[in-house]
């Protein structure tokens, strides 16, 4: 089950939420959501919810006795032990067959490889038993009273799929207690109408003309245009996909009383790489920042062992992504140019003329735009056929019919989707606020006019998805 298929949209949703307002208490709220959340789990099969249940049991009793020993300066033995049977089976199910694979490249092994099919948000919610365990540990939180507890924080269905990576401190003190209003209400479903529009309408078409123009098979007999025109497509559609789907888990939070960071904060606008991502799925980033690159000496042990931090750092977040080698060379492009930009002092323009931030923004552009070519093929052959192309390498002509035809045909189509890209609705809403008060006129027509634009979202949404192919998020693969 999706968040942007009808079935949820029209009818999960919808029952959810009518059972979810019966219960005055919040254990009996808890309890609808547990049910819910594992309903919509079970979805994607029975087998891999005995999975999430077993990991969920295992970190429980663990972080029970971290808790225990980390009150008499202990507890260290059994953290390592929790993230280890996390990790395990994290490698188990996502990288064994890149392994052996790369394993029999090196020793030249041939044979059938072992294979398994990758449980639904496996990626996810093992970061978040990690992050529960050694939060415990560092008396961030106390360990979950109930078994129930921490099951809703790792299975809750508004970000068991995708993320974002919450943290069980927030998550925890908002199953005790957690506010809950009309206008709470009301936020989130506009947050979530915006993040559905977003997908169905905007995603969705930018990744047809992604694969139009810039297929994972057969790139070099397209013209240079095409292949630029289908990369700027694909970065489209990472950003509206991704963005989309934490749009959506984070208005179901605020429909629920439960209050989610922002996982992405316009990333497109950075004007440097590490803006960029500190902008960009701020869960994941602050996750490695916390339990990967601050425990291992973070910046205080010098230049060389930041370097070595630095590079654990994004090998991890490559290899997390995908179990192929194309996602590891993704982290180490990444690398190299965070470790350039560390090397030049001052903000690297975020602070500067706006000279310096335009230039700034030019090049991240094109570094992140690269980088999303990259991230797209894992055949190298296919890669290299790709940026030979884009690069006027492969011999075809910059442009032919067939492209001026299809770019023509949906330019303003694609300046919308760029625009979505942007801050414009916040400045314009605040823009319209600000005129309504000095106006004279009173906070209910900007109100009005947000309904009305969530309305007619909601309705192009589904009218989207009622006559146009399923096409599922992209992050449900890692």
């Amino acid at each position: 089950m999706q968040f942007s298929s009808l079935f949820f949209v029209l009818g999960f949703l919808p029952v959810f939420l009518l059972c979810y307002s019966l219960p005055e208490k919040e254990e009996g709220k808890n309890a609808v959501l547990l049910v819910f959340s594992l309903l919509f789990y079970a979805f994607s099969g029975v087998t891999w919810l005995l999975l999430l249940l077993a990991l969920c049991g295992v970190s429980f009793f663990l972080s029970r006795g971290i808790e225990r020993k980390a009150e008499t300066g202990g507890g260290k033995g059994l953290l390592t032990l929790h993230t280890l049977l996390l990790v395990a089976v994290l490698i188990l199910f996502k990288y064994s067959g890149f392994l052996m694979e790369t394993a029999g490249l090196f020793l030249g092994g041939e044979g059938e490889i072992l294979r398994f099919a990758l449980p639904l948000g496996i990626s996810f919610y093992t970061f978040k038993l990690i992050s529960y365990g050694a939060d415990v540990y560092r008396g961030r939180c106390r360990a979950a009273e109930s078994y129930g507890k921490l099951l809703i924080y790792a299975v809750c269905f508004h970000h068991v799929v995708q993320g974002p990576i919450v943290r069980y401190p927030e998550t925890g003190a908002a199953l005790k207690s957690r506010p809950f209003s009309y206008g709470m209400l009301y936020q989130g479903i506009g947050r979530f109408c915006v993040g559905l529009a977003k997908k169905v309408i905007l995603a969705d078409h930018c990744g047809e003309l992604a694969d139009l123009f810039l297929p994972v098979s057969g790139a070099a007999a397209l013209p240079v245009a095409g292949l630029w025109v289908g990369s700027i497509c694909f970065s489209l559609q990472m950003y509206l996909d991704f963005s989309a789907y934490s749009d959506m888990a984070i208005g179901l939070g605020q429909m629920t009383g439960f209050s989610y960071g922002e996982n992405f904060n316009y990333p497109y606008i950075a004007v440097s790489v590490k803006d960029f991502w500190r902008r960009w799925h701020i869960s994941l980033s602050s996750f490695f920042r916390d339990y990967v690159y601050i425990p291992l000496g973070g910046n205080r042990k010098g230049v060389f062992r930041r370097t070595l931090n630095l590079l654990a750092v994004w090998l991890l977040t490559g290899l997390w992504h995908g179990a192929s080698w194309n996602f590891v060379l993704w982290g180490l492009f990444y690398f190299v140019f965070i470790f350039l930009e560390n090397l030049v002092p001052g903000k690297k323009g975020e602070k500067g003329p706006a000279v310096l931030r335009f230039l700034g923004h030019l090049y991240t552009i094109f570094v992140f735009n690269l980088g999303w070519v990259l991230f797209r093929f894992e055949d190298f052959g296919e890669l290299k056929a790709a940026l030979s192309g884009m690069f006027g390498l492969s011999g075809q002509a910059l442009m032919n019919r067939t492209v001026s035809l299809q770019l023509g045909n949906n330019v303003f189509f694609l300046i919308a989707a760029v625009l979505a890209c942007l801050p414009i609705v916040p400045a314009l809403k605040k823009r319209l606020e600000n005129v309504c008060r000095r106006s004279g006129i009173g906070p209910g027509f900007a109100f009005g006019l947000e309904t009305l634009a969530v309305f007619l979202l909601l309705i192009l949404s589904v009218l989207v998805m009622s006559g146009s192919s399923y096409r599922p998020f992209l992050y449900n693969q890692f």
